[in-house]
């Protein structure tokens, strides 16, 4: 939705961007894949945002690895904002060549500066801008929201395969070695403990490769009592 500011008034839409964003709770995911369970983008973005913090509270808690939690979760509930205006561009079109990869990243700048920016106050655009343009960026928090979105990526593949629908294997296997890539301890101590979580074959569904890097974590048993109380600051 493009709004249309009055150039005389000292005003700032704020409502509009909470209005427009719910429109994320309409728009699909998986749109050139069927699905058994339909799942907005919404949802997807509130899933993230709670597996980030579980990641985020490992990191900082058991891993005593500096996390600075508001921005993994500000980054998280923004990460797909940008489908508000351009819908869901799946990442592997996204991806398909370098010219496409330069056209959405174009074709997103355009929405952000034409339609988001105008509906924030002027002192937080640059850095909404970062968070819904660039969320996976090389930080720790960065990373934290690649591999949750990876990792609900995982939930929604089980829940589909699980329901019968086959089309999701090859994006479970592809999701799992890109996990694997992640560079996070709290990564590796999800694949090797939280995984069996999901109550199926780890190399049948996730492939031999995750299954192979998780047979080769080993962690200090020390770890089950290193997490500080989360009361605490992280």
């Amino acid at each position: 939705m493009f709004v249309q500011l009055d150039a005389n008034l000292n005003t700032m839409p704020f409502g509009t961007h909470l209005i427009d964003a719910r429109s994320l709770m309409e728009i699909k995911r998986y749109q050139n894949k069927y699905c058994f369970k339909k799942r907005s983008v919404a949802e997807h973005m509130w899933s993230v945002s709670k597996i980030a913090e579980g990641l985020a509270i490992w990191e900082s808690k058991k891993f005593k690895n500096k996390v600075d939690m508001a921005k993994v979760l500000q980054k998280a509930i923004n990460h797909d904002m940008i489908e508000q205006t351009t819908g869901d561009i799946l990442g592997p079109t996204k991806k398909k060549t370098p010219a496409m990869k330069e056209a959405v990243e174009e074709i997103e700048e355009l929405a952000f500066n034409e339609v988001i920016e105008k509906e924030l106050p002027k002192s937080w655009r640059n850095q909404f801008r970062s968070y819904i343009l660039n969320p996976k960026t090389d930080d720790i928090e960065g990373q934290i929201i690649r591999a949750a979105d990876i990792i609900d990526t995982i939930i929604e593949s089980i829940e589909e395969i699980k329901l019968g629908n086959d089309i999701f294997k090859a994006v479970l296997l592809d999701s799992s070695k890109s996990l694997i890539q992640v560079d996070l301890v709290s990564v590796r101590y999800f694949i090797k403990y939280a995984i069996t979580d999901f109550e199926v074959d780890i190399e049948e569904y996730f492939g031999k490769e995750l299954h192979d890097f998780r047979e080769s974590l080993n962690f200090d048993p020390k770890v089950f009592e290193a997490c500080q109380d989360i009361g605490s600051d992280l």
